[in-house]
């Protein structure tokens, strides 16, 4: 008989015993066992017969996890503290991009090794070595951003120019600058981002964002650009334009995506680190993670498919012309 047999009739025995005496209590003291146990095994027999008696067989344990070089754990942590909101599979594709092939799961573990395993702690870490508190986003931007639904494919667009998804979002009030807002444009083929802090989401700033930004980066770059996707100021640039249908922040989901990304990784980390007195300040620190996000930051998406938006904006791998806006 095997082990597995005897426990069986073992589970039989005890329910048989308890039947025979008419009391649980009595049959699970001779038996050495708890009450607790009985029940569970009489449920399993009455839902499954006696088969269900059999004990389950469990996996084997996982073996010990391969040791990590001190110099990778280093660089995982630095990459965590320079970007505390990235999770492990976005450090692991950069340090990818740096040479150091290291597996998500194994960063992951690093990060609760060196007790920074969840998203809130490393931004603890960051936020204890500020010298200055900064102004918080309000509650507002917080909820647009979490109405952004993931959505079946509504707008697509095979070259660059083709459709430029444009959007504004409240930053917030911060002391001593006022209320701040950011326009922010993403290129529907490439992801390619530009970005400008304003005082204010006006039709006014709009088409002078596209005037003076859009329309000569694309010229820069040798796309035509032919349709922007908003709800204003563009009419008398002479590009098509698409409005977005009010109350649907999905409609013009790959910029809404994109201010997610520039919140959630750069103005989140960047009101932690420092205190920002005028609106200049502001533009720079964005102008500084736009050159980042669109030269040097991996990107999983099915339109880059791992190639940053520079290289298929300007044409040509590891040329840089992101430009201050």
């Amino acid at each position: 008989m095997t082990l597995e047999d005897s426990v069986h009739a073992f589970r039989l025995r005890v329910l048989q015993r308890a039947q025979e005496l008419g009391n649980v209590s009595a049959a699970c003291r001779e038996l050495g066992i708890s009450r607790t146990v009985f029940y569970r095994w009489k449920g399993r027999h009455e839902r499954y017969g006696r088969d269900g008696l059999h004990p389950r067989r469990r996996a084997a344990r996982r073996g010990r996890p391969p040791a990590l070089e001190q110099h990778d754990e280093h660089a995982i942590l630095a990459m965590a503290l320079a970007w505390p909101t990235w999770g492990p599979q976005r450090i692991s594709d950069q340090l990818a991009r740096e040479g150091r092939r290291i597996a998500p799961s194994t960063v992951y573990r690093a990060l609760r090794r060196l007790g920074l395993g969840t998203r809130r702690k490393r931004l603890a870490v960051l936020e204890s070595h500020s010298a200055q508190d900064a102004g918080l986003l309000t509650e507002r931007t917080r909820r647009k951003l979490q109405q952004a639904r993931r959505r079946k494919r509504h707008v697509e667009a095979k070259e660059p120019g083709e459709l430029v998804c444009l959007d504004s979002f409240y930053i917030g009030k911060l002391k001593g600058v006022g209320k701040v807002w950011q326009l922010t444009a993403c290129d529907a083929a490439c992801s390619y981002a530009a970005a400008r802090i304003v005082p204010a989401a006006t039709a006014k700033e709009t088409a002078r964002f596209l005037r003076e930004v859009l329309v000569p980066l694309y010229e820069e770059a040798g796309w035509p650009l032919q349709r922007v996707l908003t709800d204003r100021g563009c009419e008398e640039l002479g590009i098509q334009h698409t409005r977005t249908k009010p109350g649907h922040p999905w409609t013009n989901g790959f910029v809404e995506r994109l201010q997610g990304t520039i919140l959630h990784e750069h103005w989140r980390v960047a009101f932690r680190r420092r205190y920002f007195t005028n609106r200049e300040q502001l533009d720079r620190s964005l102008a500084g993670f736009l050159r980042f996000y669109n030269d040097e930051r991996t990107h999983r998406g099915y339109r880059t498919r791992g190639r940053t938006p520079s290289e298929i904006f300007w044409g040509a791998v590891g040329r840089s012309h992101s430009r201050e806006v």
